[in-house]
């Protein structure tokens, strides 16, 4: 008894651990939302262009389903709950008039504003493909100038060192070339020239598509525009009940 009860005082001194609550415990659903703002990533390092995350307008319903949401195991050690969720089950409310009305608004603007999302980043790609694919063509036709510089180079101090007496191995570097009074820049002016006269159909295939694209894009963004406002009145109307 004298052990039991000496057991208990320890017990009761002993100082108790105060849980905090993690981040992990929040709500899952607000988490797994995709973000409500567009987001610009870093640039790629052969278009230098980019690339843009187009925020839908209502990330609500971009939410992932509850099958890819965190397992009830997994809840259950991060956010324990004393009693069972589903020990006392609520009837669900029918939406009223009012909520449907808004909930069948927000699929048709939610239909319509996917598209426009889709028709920008069809536009970003086409940009990320007509980029990569010229500035690769160009690194490719430079370091070929840049070889066929180097070799010509190579041949001349061959030709001017190789019967001297003590003179550098044949095919010198620019370095050696840089001493003996000449210069190691390569001019790339012949190059950018014979380039460009290259790809000058290219880009002009390129500008002109561009300029059909954006075009077509003017009236579609006049109507993403007019949707958000259409929303805004919608719920103003139904005296701000939100879906």
């Amino acid at each position: 008894m004298q052990s039991t009860r000496t057991s208990l005082q320890a017990a009761a001194k002993t100082p108790r651990r105060r849980l905090r609550p993690s981040a992990r415990s929040h709500d899952a659903s607000t988490t797994l939302l995709p973000p409500s703002r567009d987001l610009i990533g870093p640039p790629c390092p052969l278009s230098n262009l980019r690339p843009v995350y187009y925020a839908p307008l209502f990330p609500s319903l971009h939410s992932p389903p509850p099958a890819f949401g965190p397992s009830p195991s997994a809840s259950s050690t991060t956010s324990p709950h004393p009693y069972s969720l589903s020990e006392f089950p609520t009837p669900r409310l029918a939406p009223t008039a009012r909520q449907a009305s808004l909930q069948a608004l927000q699929l048709r603007l939610a239909q319509r504003d996917l598209a426009w999302r889709l028709h920008r980043y069809r536009l970003d790609a086409f940009n990320q493909d007509f980029w990569a694919r010229t500035n690769a063509r160009f690194l490719r036709a430079r370091d070929a100038f840049l070889a066929r510089s180097d070799a010509a180079h190579a041949a001349r101090e061959e030709g001017r060192l190789g019967g001297e007496e003590g003179a550098f191995p044949p095919g010198a570097s620019r370095a050696v070339g840089a001493g003996l009074g000449e210069t190691e820049d390569v001019d790339l002016a012949p190059f950018y020239a014979q380039h460009l006269e290259a790809t000058k159909a290219d880009y002009a295939r390129y500008n002109a598509a561009l300029w059909r694209m954006q075009a077509g894009l003017v009236w579609p963004a006049i109507k993403a525009s007019a949707r958000k406002w259409r929303w805004k009145f919608a719920v103003w109307r139904a005296g701000g009940e939100a879906v």
